[in-house]
């Protein structure tokens, strides 16, 4: 049975991965500790999804197994932490090792006190039953080990936590369940959401990082749009801040993630723009302190904040250079993500223009041949280049031989 497993488990990975596997038993009977592959890629696993990434525990001495694994794959830990885990990457791999433990946790949201454990112990504090399952892979042979029926509950396709308090424990778990059961399909199974209801108070012992890193995670699902909405099923936003938008307003936002492909970055600032899209600047300015945004994230939303007030204006101006004089204050990616959030399609269109086209022109003379023609000091070129560019955005210039026209008319009002 145990030869059978390994070579049926060994087969849905592929070369590298299972060479990686091998590696790993080879350094975990060099250090004489027992191995285990645990958590989501077991779980993945046995519903039949790909796997790229590996999850080991370690039940004995982490150090040895960490020198030892070190050594045959000939590579170091990118980082590690307090607890016992270290990550490595190799190719397209991420490699997450962690000690078996326990956790004990002072208060609700607190980071937890660990203190080493064996496999079972480990994983009754997991989250979820379908998280809480463990292969064997050293010593060998091969077995699964499932203390709280999680393959009963993969097969029931539902999602149920281990126990009573795990929210209380660790709040950022409620943003999992609700993650998970938009990602597979899975009802989350009735005690659960009562326990959800009960708890969500308990969100408010993290820090706004710890609750936006959980926010982030959603933006990386196959469907952004759907898994994002599933929090409004249990009023997740307006528990976190009672200004982010009602919940039929943020999924009818949402859509903003249906049709284009962003990177990672892209998709977090149009979340934060969408949950930040009804604040004034007080209320903005909070936000920003309690989440700890960075300093790009933070000029974004302030120039959103100001643009979204002045989209009606904005929208009725006729000169294309004073749109484009006013756009040239703001960050592009604020002009840019308050045209994808807006409804108002001529605004849009004025961005789309901006971006692509007004942007981008310039004088056809350069800044010392402007200054030659005009016979100008140089501290008043700026103000000239910028009476050029506006006549060519209007369309009075559409040559060098206009340009020039036009700086000789400039230089005769100049100097009359």
């Amino acid at each position: 049975m145990g030869m059978n497993l390994e070579k049926d488990i060994k087969s849905k990975f592929n070369s590298v991965e299972q060479k990686l596997l091998n590696k790993a038993e080879i350094a975990a009977q060099s250090s004489s500790v027992k191995l285990y592959l645990v958590g989501g890629p077991v779980r993945d696993l046995l519903l039949g999804n790909i796997i790229h990434d590996l999850d080991f525990l370690i039940d004995g001495e982490i150090d040895s197994f960490i020198h030892e694994f070190s050594k045959v794959i000939n590579s170091q830990p990118i980082s590690s932490s307090q607890f016992k885990t270290f990550k490595y990457r190799i190719g397209d791999n991420e490699i997450d090792i962690a000690l078996a433990r326990t956790e004990v946790y002072p208060f609700p949201g607190s980071l937890p006190n660990i203190k080493p454990s064996n496999i079972h112990q480990d994983l009754y504090r997991r989250d979820f039953t379908i998280n809480a399952i463990a292969l064997q892979l050293f010593p060998k042979p091969y077995k699964l080990i499932d203390p709280v029926n999680g393959i009963e509950e993969l097969k029931n396709k539902r999602i149920k936590i281990i126990h009573e308090k795990s929210f209380q424990d660790d709040p950022t778990r409620i943003f999992r369940a609700i993650r998970y059961s938009s990602r597979f399909d899975f009802p989350i199974e009735q005690k659960t959401i009562d326990l959800i209801h009960q708890d969500m108070n308990f969100i408010s012992s993290l820090s706004g990082k710890r609750i936006l890193n959980e926010l982030i995670k959603y933006l990386s699902e196959n469907d952004t749009s759907n898994s994002l909405s599933s929090l409004t099923k249990y009023n997740i936003l307006q528990f976190i801040d009672n200004n982010f938008p009602s919940n039929e307003e943020f999924i009818t936002r949402l859509h903003v993630f249906k049709n284009e492909k962003y990177s990672l970055n892209e998709k977090e600032v149009l979340l934060l723009a969408i949950l930040c899209s009804n604040m004034n600047q007080i209320q903005l300015n909070k936000f920003i302190t309690r989440f700890s945004l960075s300093k790009k994230q933070t000029k974004i939303l302030i120039d959103l904040n100001q643009i979204n007030k002045k989209i009606s204006s904005i929208s009725v101006m006729k000169k294309a250079s004073s749109i484009t004089n006013l756009f040239d204050k703001y960050e592009i990616k604020a002009l840019k993500f308050a045209s994808i959030i807006t409804e108002n399609n001529k605004f849009t269109q004025m961005v789309n223009s901006y971006i692509n086209i007004w942007s981008n022109i310039k004088p056809y003379n350069n800044g010392n041949e402007i200054t030659k023609i005009l016979s100008i000091d140089k501290t008043k070129l700026s103000s000239i280049i910028q009476k050029v560019r506006d006549a060519i955005i209007n369309g009075q210039i559409s040559s060098k031989a206009d340009e020039m026209k036009f700086l000789k008319k400039l230089n005769r009002q100049l100097f009359k």
